[in-house]
């Protein structure tokens, strides 16, 4: 019998979850609208550490959502202000440059100008353990397939369609295990804080699967994805056995003594000062989320950080081109002026 374990957080107003694959009431549309991902990867022991956080954006009283992973996760709390530093190591960094420049804007027009613009549980599924996480519950249970826990998520509210069935049937079909969340949705945006996932996988990966209509419903979103990858080497996103991610690659150096200690003390981990970080950004509001996304070695190993951004300080003098061009005509007039005077004097 093929196994699926579940692990169900339950609260009012939940600050911390994940988000892949969203299982909302009977009638109610959820989406993911950003997501941040920080994954830290243990090649010694297969061990992947997954901290995320994620904003939705839809209509309903609550809403759970669901999270492959290739073993049974171990859950812990995260310092959600990581991702905050993170996003601004991934920036271009910033290049201050001075320059002189002549500005011959007209002054009697040019003012005028600035004058205008001023003015302007069921039978197949059963209870395995529970855990308590930043005060929610967790209940770990164990499906026979996906009919079992589509049957389990209806008995307790959830829409359980043809299309999260298929989506579930891809991974009880690798025997993967299923982490459900449960978050209150409140507001039209609910954002949840960071999570630590822990478990054993062969190749790290990010869950980028997605139910036909999460791909649909999202297609009138404008959605981020941000992805921080920490492991011994640059990696390459791959989408299934070998289709390209379209995501930018941000940044890929190794760390950072600011950095490394800023990780360290959010996920807890005894993280090496040798590692690399990777940063991607993934912007398609409509992602061919039809298998997960796996990472790689990279070919090229060279770090690599985005061109500068250049603040210039310009130190203007203002030459106006009318006073100058008024100049110029009195100038000549008066030497036409001054010609004609002594001719009349010679004579």
């Amino acid at each position: 019998m093929r196994n699926v374990f579940i692990a169900i957080l339950l609260g009012v107003f939940a600050r911390t979850a994940f988000a892949c694959a969203p299982a909302p009431h009977a009638g109610d549309e959820i989406a993911i609208v950003e997501e941040s991902a920080l994954i830290v990867w243990d090649p010694a022991t297969t061990t992947e550490h997954f901290i995320r956080r994620a904003t939705f954006h839809g209509k309903g009283r609550d809403f759970g959502f669901l999270v492959p992973t290739p073993s049974i996760p171990a859950l812990a709390e995260a310092d959600d202000d990581i991702f905050r530093t993170l996003t601004s190591w991934a920036q271009p960094p910033v290049k201050y440059v001075s320059r002189k420049e002549l500005d011959w804007s007209p002054w009697l027009l040019g003012s005028y100008s600035r004058r205008q613009n001023a003015t302007t549980a069921a039978a197949g599924v059963e209870v395995l353990a529970t855990q308590t996480i930043a005060g929610y519950e967790a209940v770990v249970l164990e499906a026979s397939d996906s009919a079992a826990l589509q049957k389990w998520l209806s008995e307790h509210g959830y829409e359980a369609n043809h299309d999260l069935n298929y989506w579930l049937d891809a991974y009880i079909a690798q025997r993967w295990k299923i982490t459900a969340f449960k978050i209150a949705a409140t507001n039209p945006e609910a954002r949840t804080g960071a999570v630590k996932m822990s478990f054993v996988t062969p190749r790290p990966f990010f869950p980028y699967r997605e139910p036909q209509s999460q791909r649909t419903f999202s297609a009138q979103l404008n959605r981020t994805l941000h992805v921080f990858f920490l492991g011994p080497e640059r990696v390459t996103g791959t989408i299934g056995s070998g289709t390209e991610w379209p995501a930018e690659l941000r940044r890929s150096e190794n760390l950072t003594a600011p950095m490394h200690a800023a990780i360290a003390k959010a996920t807890s981990l005894p993280i090496s000062p040798s590692l690399r970080l990777t940063a991607y950004e993934d912007w398609l509001s409509v992602r061919p989320g039809m298998d997960d996304l796996f990472f790689n070695r990279a070919d090229d190993q060279s770090p690599f950080i985005p061109e500068p951004k250049i603040i210039a300080n310009v130190e203007t003098t203002r030459i106006p081109l009318d006073v100058v061009g008024i100049a110029v005509i009195a100038l000549i007039a008066l030497t036409i002026y001054l010609r004609a005077r002594s001719r009349r004097h010679e004579h």
